[in-house]
């Protein structure tokens, strides 16, 4: 309950932030390989721009267990959590802006798509995306480590549908610029998150929030 594991009786034994990272990481890695192997077979931005995405979510996902193992051996909370806020949210600033530019290739540069290949994989991806962002959900956790791992995860979720969208628009019309017009929207909305999340940090919004694993929760 409230994103707890069996055997979480305290904050002394309480690891189930890294326990729902790990699990998150090893769904991460299976959608990363898939849809970078679909992308490649298919010829399309929007599914390698996805696995961009999926591949700083695993870097997200790593920033967020060192931050939760140092804070469980008496790191300063706030500002460690604020530290890797810092740097998921320019990992996610920074796949947009490639996206951004490949977008902009593609628009000058049409390439074939196969659009059957896109489909069924981003369709795998956008159950995955799921999967991981229900585990998120489960946390009642306020601080800005879940926050940037929720916004990671959801921007993967819309994502992976407008790929699956895109995909089906495709295969229906045969018109290839949809591929990078899907793309750009997702430059678009990661660039638009990626501010939000630095504006909160810089507002100081998380700097009292510490947000402890197993603050007030009943097992």
């Amino acid at each position: 309950t409230n994103g707890h594991f069996n055997g979480c009786t305290t904050p002394q034994d309480c690891w189930c932030e890294v326990k729902r990272y790990g699990i998150i990481f090893g769904i991460a890695a299976m959608i990363l390989i898939a849809e970078w192997l679909g992308g490649v077979i298919s010829q399309s931005l929007a599914l390698l721009a996805d696995a961009g995405h999926v591949f700083t979510d695993t870097g997200a996902t790593l920033v967020a267990i060192i931050v939760v193992y140092r804070v469980k051996h008496g790191s300063h909370e706030a500002q460690t959590r604020k530290v890797g806020g810092y740097i998921n949210a320019l990992l996610l600033g920074g796949v947009a802006v490639w996206v951004g530019v490949e977008a902009i290739e593609r628009f000058q540069n049409p390439r074939e798509v196969v659009s059957w290949v896109m489909i069924s994989i981003a369709v795998l991806g956008t159950i995955g995306n799921y999967i991981q962002h229900r585990i998120m959900e489960s946390a009642d956790e306020e601080h800005v480590t879940h926050e940037s791992m929720r916004l990671h995860i959801l921007s993967d979720l819309l994502q992976s549908f407008g790929v699956v969208f895109g995909g089906i628009l495709i295969w229906m019309t045969d018109w290839v610029l949809i591929d990078p017009i899907i793309s750009m929207a997702i430059a678009l909305m990661m660039a638009r998150w990626t501010w939000m999340l630095l504006r909160d940090l810089w507002s100081g919004k998380y700097d009292g929030n510490n947000g402890h694993c197993c603050h007030s929760h009943h097992h």
